[in-house]
């Protein structure tokens, strides 16, 4: 019964060093391969490939981020971090990196569309603010501004607002919202619109059918028009004191 037992303790202790043996031998051989085709010697990255046509990011911003990885070996760089950094530069919208065998990195980068200013601040169509505090010069965009967290709804505002005085002939350039919530429209020269705070549509046709015969020939001299009286409009001339 003893002796049984003592072959069965045996037999215990050599599975269990077998099972190190083995496990130690896998996990060496798995370090073995990490250090092989992490070495940037053997599989170095020799060829970028970014395809996009960006107008906004330098190739100088580009180059300081890849810099963080060109070090790395074909096999061991983050993909995702790389993306991930790509994505968090000022002007990038999406970007996407993909390995291509033996030595090659695809980066494809969209840049951000501005679609207005918003504060000191660009803005997208779907009102996602960037590149805050730095509004390159000769952007034909319009300036909106108006309370935070409130660009969007002022962006879909003044595309209407837009789109009814271009009928006429009108370019606006931009609007605000003030804080008690209501609207100023911009035109050329830092003309003011006063809107007020409803019935938006209708005030504007009001200027705009008579911008022809009233303000067209005049318009150098125009400062502001105030609509929101019900059945007229103050008219202010910029020979007479600025409001």
């Amino acid at each position: 019964m003893n002796k049984n037992r003592d072959i069965d303790s045996g037999n215990f202790r050599y599975i269990c060093w077998l099972l190190v043996l083995s496990l130690s031998a896998i996990f060496l051989t798995c370090r073995l391969g990490y250090y092989y085709v992490s070495d940037p010697q053997r599989f170095p990255i020799t060829t970028i490939k970014v395809a996009a046509n960006y107008e906004h990011v330098t190739h100088k911003e580009l180059e300081g981020v890849l810099a963080k990885y060109l070090s790395d070996s074909f096999f061991t760089l983050s993909v995702r971090g790389l993306q991930k950094d790509l994505s968090e530069m000022n002007w990038i919208d999406t970007a996407t990196v993909e390995r291509v065998w033996p030595d090659t990195l695809k980066i494809r980068l969209v840049e951000k569309k501005p679609a207005a200013v918003w504060n000191n601040a660009l803005m997208t169509e779907d009102g996602r603010l960037f590149n805050e505090g730095g509004i390159p010069e000769g952007l034909n965009l319009p300036r909106l501004k108006g309370p935070a967290s409130q660009q969007a709804e002022v962006l879909q505002v003044y595309e209407k607002l837009s789109k009814i005085s271009s009928m006429y002939g009108v370019n606006a350039t931009g609007l605000h919202l003030r804080a008690n919530q209501s609207w100023v429209l911009l035109l050329g020269n830092d003309i003011k619109i006063y809107l007020g705070k409803k019935e938006l549509e209708d005030r504007l046709l009001r200027f705009c059918k008579a911008y022809p015969a009233v303000f067209a020939e005049k318009i150098e001299q125009l400062s502001s028009v105030d609509l929101r009286y019900p059945r007229g409009m103050a008219v202010q001339w910029k020979q007479q004191t600025e409001r």
